[in-house]
């Protein structure tokens, strides 16, 4: 009887590590994303007044939740990519490729 350790590259690890590779690239971007917008709004550099203050309290707390959204991505990744096996039966690999 052969074994997950006598199987094929895991498939479905390979597809986790390449989307940690991709969203690394991007965190930063996306922990910026709303950064410029609520700092010109909060600045008076492009809306004075009122409903400009109200806008921006609610810009720069959607900025500060995207940011802590995306400072979550990663680790969640990192504990996928331990769950998985290196090698898997060439069954399961299809498995994870017939769903894909």
């Amino acid at each position: 009887m052969t074994g997950p350790e006598d199987g094929i590259p895991n498939p479905r690890k390979a597809d986790l590590l390449k989307l940690r590779g991709d969203l690394a690239k991007e965190v930063d971007d996306l922990a910026r994303a709303l950064k410029a917008p609520a700092e010109d709004i909060g600045g008076d550099k492009v809306w004075v007044g009122k409903n400009a203050r109200a806008w921006h309290r609610e810009l720069a707390g959607r900025h500060r939740r995207l940011g802590q959204q995306v400072g979550t991505l990663l680790p969640l990744l990192d504990a996928a990519i331990r769950g998985e096996p290196e090698k898997v039966s060439a069954a399961e690999a299809r498995s994870y490729r017939a769903g894909a």
